[in-house]
């Protein structure tokens, strides 16, 4: 009898394996999906009031400055974890690490919009656009330096 069961677990655990990694799948691309729109969400809407968390939050703080660039942060990982789900290449990490500073940089761009310029946050826009450029730069270099002869 206890050979059977063995063999009952083993026969379950494949056939469960299979079918977990979709369910996985699903569930990521709902959590990706949910990161892209409320990232979108709290860097485009003018009232951050929405989300119940940020409804004491008065417009033109820092705070709600900070929050846009963060909202920026989630729309790059929510689009970084859908493309690595449907993606059978590496997503290499100078692309993954533009593209979270790029979508910071959207999110501190519309804070600005709706926050106003303040000193900081022009420091903080500068750096951020000099650092996207450097990785740009950098990526770019070592993509040349590749040896696709092998």
């Amino acid at each position: 009898m206890d050979g059977l069961w063995r063999a009952f677990i083993y026969a379950c655990t494949i056939h469960v394996g299979s079918y977990m990694t979709k369910v996985f799948k699903g569930y990521l691309l709902i959590v990706g999906s949910i990161s892209i729109v409320m990232g979108l969400l709290g860097m485009f809407l003018p009232d951050l009031g929405w989300y119940p968390s940020f409804a004491d939050i008065e417009r033109g703080t820092s705070l709600a400055n900070f929050i846009r660039t963060m909202s920026g942060v989630f729309v790059a990982s929510g689009y970084i974890l859908i493309r690595f789900i449907f993606s059978s290449s590496k997503v290499q990490l100078g692309h993954v690490l533009i593209y979270l500073v790029a979508f910071m940089l959207l999110g501190k761009i519309s804070g600005l919009f709706y926050e106003g310029f303040h000193f900081h946050d022009i420091l903080t826009s500068t750096l951020g656009f000099i650092a996207l450029i450097g990785l740009i730069v950098v990526h770019r270099h070592r993509k040349n330096l590749l040896n696709y002869d092998l």
